[in-house]
């Protein structure tokens, strides 16, 4: 199994006293795996699994709800993607989820074992960019290693706002913005650490741990990755990232023409 999967951290991970969103794991058959494999890349439907999402939405969850697979999110897109918010939807957002996560690796499809349906958490957000109007919250990545926290830094880094969204579409203030949401005080590392640390001691090997902070309930923990996957900024001594991560924060501002 592959360990950045969400399948395979987040029964470890869920009794722990560190809050998470209540999460349902709607796993792929085996017939619906090897079709997404030989796809390659082209539109695909699966009935099975839509029915199934739609009954765990029904059943245990109030709209809006987050979507995702195991591995992947497709947050830049995040109205046609991730957000669900009308149960019309659902069909047209797996869909694009499960295209993205077909063409998102360099190397080829992301593996996909399940659709996770998540309760949706207002987050502390302070803009949207990107092509699906993603809110920019304050995120942090923690790294951890060998039982232990090694380094922690905020997810949406002043100097990645620089690209996908029209200059039109995100506040003139947007600098400023990220700057104080990406301010970590002592507070917030004391807590982080903590969390992280409590993760450490029961998964002692190199994974990324990632925080989202949340409008009323505090840090909440959002995803993980194994840590040799996840991106680092460039000045940490700690970085060895290929150029390309997954998802990696970068948001794009377009010029206008003059």
């Amino acid at each position: 199994m592959n360990k950045s999967s969400l399948t395979y951290w987040f029964p470890k991970i869920a009794g722990l006293e560190i809050p998470i969103p209540k999460t349902e794991i709607v796993s792929l058959t085996s017939e619906e795996t090897q079709a997404y494999l030989k796809c390659g890349g082209d539109s695909i439907y699966f009935p099975r699994l839509n029915e199934q999402v739609r009954k765990v939405i029904q059943e245990m969850f109030q709209l809006p709800v987050f979507l995702r697979t195991d591995e992947y999110s497709g947050k830049h897109s995040w109205k046609k993607t991730c957000f669900l918010d009308n149960l019309d939807n659902l069909e047209t957002n797996l869909a694009r989820l499960i295209e993205e996560s077909m063409s998102v690796d360099f190397f080829g499809a992301l593996p996909l074992q399940a659709i996770v349906v998540r309760e949706f958490i207002p987050m502390d957000s302070r803009f949207t960019a990107f092509r699906g109007e993603m809110p920019v919250n304050p995120e942090r990545r923690y790294f951890i290693r060998d039982g232990k926290v090694e380094c922690h830094h905020p997810y949406w880094i002043e100097e990645a706002v620089a690209q996908g969204t029209r200059e039109d579409k995100i506040p003139q203030n947007w600098r400023q913005l990220a700057k104080d949401m990406n301010n970590e005080s002592p507070e917030e590392i004391a807590t982080l650490t903590e969390y992280a640390q409590r993760i450490a001691s029961l998964m002692p090997e190199y994974w990324s741990i990632d925080f989202c902070k949340s409008r009323a309930r505090g840090w909440i923990l959002i995803d993980m990755a194994e840590g040799e996957k996840s991106w680092h900024p460039s000045d940490c001594q700690y970085s060895s990232m290929p150029e390309e991560p997954e998802e990696k924060p970068t948001i794009q501002l377009v010029r206008k023409k003059k």
